[in-house]
């Protein structure tokens, strides 16, 4: 009696509707008519109308289930049990799956893209759970102005968005097999969670709200697993949580309103992640990332807000590119020099500037200044290892990098003056205390060589005093004037009557005076650059 009674409601509800769509029917009594429909008729013995005018005898069960459940908020499940843990929904099994759960996709296509019966889907959208869709979810080109949600669904033939314009859509713990969202418009957010998916590709599409992929797992789709060149996502861009894959994330160009976030995913085989040249707005992050030794992360000139990061998650050397990339902050992770000149030493063998003065900058807007200059340093040192330069040009570099730190620590002089100083202070006074040191004046001289000292009224000599004013230019200490080593000069103790005559040949006097002539040029040298250090005369940026 309830079946024939149904039927009775449904005819009427056919009737109605043919009524209300004829072309023959007056303006203003369709409207009437229409208002007076939608306010009596169940809704949804309306829609089993409509699906039998459209598809006839070849309603299946699922699909009648599905027409009964869409104007309720409730979610239908299609299998044994509404667990979805349980194994009779276990996707992998989706093939094997029977009639009793089966939904062409064709008929999901009308019944959320057609005005007519979308009309009387609840405003919480269209919702299927442990369904086998047969054919490919084609909605591309439609407006579906309600949310979509399938969950522990099979769809082997995949889902295609191309240039779909969709309220929201969520796949979860579902099998699929292509989603090909390419230049579609999504006002909310689109969900690809805990499932296995092929590959997804939103090339050139409009996300208003957040671009999830949390626990997703898109293994042996190609070239790329996930494609997103030019895609604009407002909210965030999330890979969570257990999303796996081996092949490439491709977001070239991308523009991303928030954060992108790589957190707790895992990267087999040939899989990397590349973001060149995009935009994000928020903080990258790359934290507890699983990943091989083929695994590249590239970020070439990528402006990101932030970066955030553990040093276990970077990629092994030669695979990161961050050539061009800028960001305004380390928010998280390594945040001191050496580490993150570690993170540099993972590029390719080959010398770029960039990644350097971003690191320095941004280290010392973060108050680490010391990091800062460590990474200046480092720059020369790698420019000089892989910039291609001269011989002369290298050579210049060492002694800039070994005396005042390219400028950038140009205290690091002083030890060399102390140094210099303090080893010409030793060996001028042995050859003092030798008598290879003698004084310039020739009478002075004579009775140096004749008792082995200077006149009274002569000028002491002080090792100290005279290494000073031989390194320091243009200081006059009143030694060097008076004071020289003398190679052909040699006495050891007080000269005494009948005494050999000096020889000529001695090596200590001459070692002495090339040491001089070194000294000398030491100073010239170093003591400038100190001066153009603290000026800041010297440093390349």
């Amino acid at each position: 009696m309830f079946i024939e009674r149904k039927a009775i409601v449904a005819t009427i509800a056919m009737a109605l509707l043919t009524l209300a769509v004829s072309p023959s029917y007056a303006a203003g009594a369709h409207g009437a008519n229409a208002r007076a429909f939608d306010a009596s008729a169940a809704p949804d013995a309306a829609l089993d109308a409509m699906a039998q005018q459209k598809f006839g005898p070849s309603l299946n069960a699922a699909e009648r289930k599905l027409l009964h459940f869409a104007p309720l908020r409730e979610v239908p499940w299609f299998g044994p049990n509404d667990d979805p843990d349980s194994a009779a929904n276990d996707t992998a099994r989706g093939e094997n799956w029977g009639a009793e759960r089966t939904v062409r996709a064709e008929f999901i296509e009308w019944l959320v893209s057609d005005p007519q019966p979308a009309r009387f889907i609840h405003p919480s959208g269209l919702a299927l759970a442990g369904a086998h869709i047969t054919g490919s979810l084609d909605l591309s080109y439609a407006t579906v102005d309600k949310p979509l949600t399938l969950i522990r669904c099979y769809l082997p033939e995949g889902i295609n968005l191309l240039s779909a314009h969709l309220e929201d859509i969520t796949v979860r713990r579902s099998r699929t097999g292509p989603v090909f969202g390419n230049m579609a418009i999504i006002h909310g957010d689109a969900s690809f969670l805990m499932g296995d998916f092929g590959p997804v590709s939103f090339m050139r599409a409009r996300i208003d709200g957040t671009l999830d992929f949390t626990g997703a797992r898109i293994l042996n789709a190609g070239e790329d697993a996930v494609n997103l060149v030019e895609a604009n996502v407002a909210g965030d861009v999330l890979f969570h949580n257990g999303f796996t894959t081996d092949r490439i994330v491709y977001a070239r160009l991308a523009k991303i309103g928030h954060d992108v976030s790589v957190h707790g995913a895992e990267f087999k085989g040939d899989g990397e992640f590349d973001a060149e040249r995009a935009t994000i707005d928020g903080t990258f992050y790359w934290v507890d990332v699983k990943h091989t030794p083929k695994t590249v992360l590239d970020l070439e000139d990528v402006h990101a807000g932030s970066i955030w990061d553990d040093e276990a998650s970077w990629p092994a050397p030669g695979n990161l590119v961050i050539n061009g990339f800028v960001y305004g902050d380390i928010a998280g992770g390594p945040s001191d020099g050496p580490s993150r000149l570690r993170w540099l030493t993972l590029q390719p063998p080959e010398y770029h500037s960039q990644p350097f003065r971003q690191l320095a900058k941004v280290l010392s807007e973060m108050g680490r200044d010391d990091g800062a200059t460590q990474v200046h340093i480092a720059k020369e040192i790698a420019q000089r290892r892989f910039g291609h330069e001269s011989l002369p040009q290298r050579a210049w570099s060492l002694m800039l990098q070994y005396t005042i730190g390219f400028g950038y620590q140009p205290l690091r002089a002083l030890w060399w003056i102390a140094g210099f100083v303090s080893l010409g202070t030793i060996l001028f006074g042995w050859g003092y205390r030798m008598r290879i040191i003698t004084p310039t004046e020739e009478a002075a001289y004579r009775e140096f060589v004749a008792s082995g000292e200077a006149p009274p009224h002569y000028p002491v000599f002080n090792p100290l005093v005279y290494s000073l004013e031989n390194f320091l230019p243009v200081v006059e200490l009143h030694q060097d004037k008076y004071w020289r080593p003398n190679p052909r000069h040699r006495v050891s103790a007080k000269a005494k009557p009948g005494s050999p005559p000096p020889d000529p040949s001695s090596v200590p006097g001459r070692l002495l005076r090339c040491y001089l002539w070194l000294h000398i040029l030491a100073g010239w040298t170093i003591t400038p650059l100190l001066f153009a250090g603290l000026s800041g005369l010297v440093r390349p940026d």
